[in-house]
């Protein structure tokens, strides 16, 4: 973590256009970067009382433009006038209807965030306005007993940000216990996490220990948490609210001491609203919500995070020409695959900075001289323009990709730093037969 002198001028600042929303009841409540969310539920930011409310109907923060209002997963939608929005940038005052409700939301002038004054925690580096929000915030909660909730895509970075929380917490000498939600085998989905007494079941032939106990003293992270069974919910949640826990076929309970972390990359919103996922649980987990922002929305880190890449590779000194190679080839690239793909392509162009052509010929990413495909005229509308330079990047990335992993759409995935949907979806558009 980077230290500097307290009484140092904080020089970077976010300016957002905050606002205001005013509640059924007459209450006004500031919108500012964090979101709030608007519901029935009593946990939510904004409580409404209204049985055509959903428990967590809809959510409001703060952006540079104004307020951005999201529906998350309502039954009976988020209303602009005549028209349902699904998530929308309000740029002037209007009503929102929310079931037989209204609330109003008027943007206000830009005011400064401030957002902190460190460019890393741990591992993670990043100068961006929305990084240095995010250090500042992990800086605070990193000692303390609270809960952290990771949300943020594939690949932003979840459970790194996670180990970094552990390892600056007064808990570092003690066990990091992960555990995937989304690959535990229902049928021992309960032994994984509370632990297990000898015969309890077939196939039970010792006594165990569960995640639970295994973190005793340290921190617990939950990888994928929307992911977690529903039926286990409420098992979990009575054992972090007694912080005691029993193993499946005991009769004693164990005292436990564990800091719990999450990350997910699902709407937990959403999945409340279908019943998939408890609220009571999601506020015991997500007393502190951190959001990781995707790669496409941090675009100045990219020189910082390929010097890192390039240091940890043994490569530093190829660390300009890869930047250079990226700003010139993968200029208006999205990054699907966020962080981890970025470590990919950049651990293979660091390998072969010394030669750039060579960086072309093994990522396929520009096509060869005279190929008709490679013709880019000016004239045409900046929007076509980059859809088709994103397009051609996407079809000979995929194609590359799917020779090299010889059709594996499991390597494919792990090698773009996506998930397998997503490269199967690729493979789709382009009409790419995996072998």
């Amino acid at each position: 973590m980077t230290t500097h002198d307290p009484t140092r001028t904080r020089v970077l600042h976010w300016f957002v256009r905050g606002g205001e929303a005013k509640t059924p009841d007459g209450k006004t409540v500031a919108v500012d970067v964090d979101p709030i969310v608007v519901g029935r539920d009593e946990g939510a930011g904004i409580v409404v009382a209204d049985p055509e409310v959903s428990a967590f109907h809809c959510e409001l923060r703060a952006v540079n433009e104004g307020i951005l209002v999201k529906d998350l997963g309502s039954t009976n939608g988020t209303f602009i006038g005549a028209l349902r929005v699904r998530e929308v940038v309000v740029t002037s005052p209007v009503e929102l209807g929310l079931g037989a409700s209204k609330i109003q939301i008027a943007p206000t002038a830009k005011h400064r965030v401030d957002v902190g004054f460190s460019d890393r925690f741990g591992p993670l580096v990043g100068t961006s306005p929305k990084m240095r929000r995010v250090f500042g915030v992990l800086e605070r909660v990193a000692k303390t007993p609270l809960s952290v909730l990771i949300l943020g895509e594939t690949g932003t970075g979840k459970e790194l940000v996670a180990k970094a929380l552990h390892d600056a917490s007064d808990r570092k000498d003690k066990p990091f216990v992960v555990v995937d939600c989304g690959s535990i085998p229902p049928t021992l989905a309960e032994s994984i996490l509370f632990g297990h007494e000898k015969g309890s079941f077939t196939g039970a032939n010792e006594r165990r220990k569960g995640a639970l106990a295994e973190a005793d003293g340290g921190t617990l992270f939950f990888d994928e948490l929307g992911e977690l069974p529903i039926e286990l919910q409420p098992k979990l949640l009575r054992a972090l609210a007694e912080r005691q826990v029993k193993r499946v076929g005991g009769s004693q309970f164990e005292s436990m001491d564990v800091r719990v972390v999450a990350a997910t990359r699902r709407d937990l919103g959403v999945e409340m609203n279908a019943g998939r996922f408890r609220s009571d649980l999601f506020f015991r987990i997500a007393q502190v919500r951190v959001e990781l922002p995707a790669l496409r929305e941090r675009v100045s880190d990219i020189p910082m995070l390929v010097e890192e890449i390039c240091k940890k590779a043994g490569r530093e000194a190829q660390a300009p020409a890869v930047v250079s190679w990226i700003e010139q080839r993968l200029g208006s690239h999205d990054w699907p695959g966020n962080v981890r793909e970025l470590v990919n392509v950049a651990s293979v162009a660091a390998t072969l900075a010394d030669t750039p052509e060579a960086i072309d010929d093994v990522l396929t990413l520009t096509r060869a001289e005279g190929d008709p495909a490679s013709v880019r005229h000016p004239a045409t509308a900046f929007s076509e323009a980059k859809r088709g330079a994103i397009a051609s990047f996407e079809r000979d990335y995929f194609a590359a990709l799917a020779r090299a992993a010889k059709g594996n759409v499991s390597e494919m995935a792990r090698q773009s730093g996506m998930e397998r949907h997503h490269v199967r979806a690729y493979l789709r558009k382009y009409g790419i037969a995996k072998d």
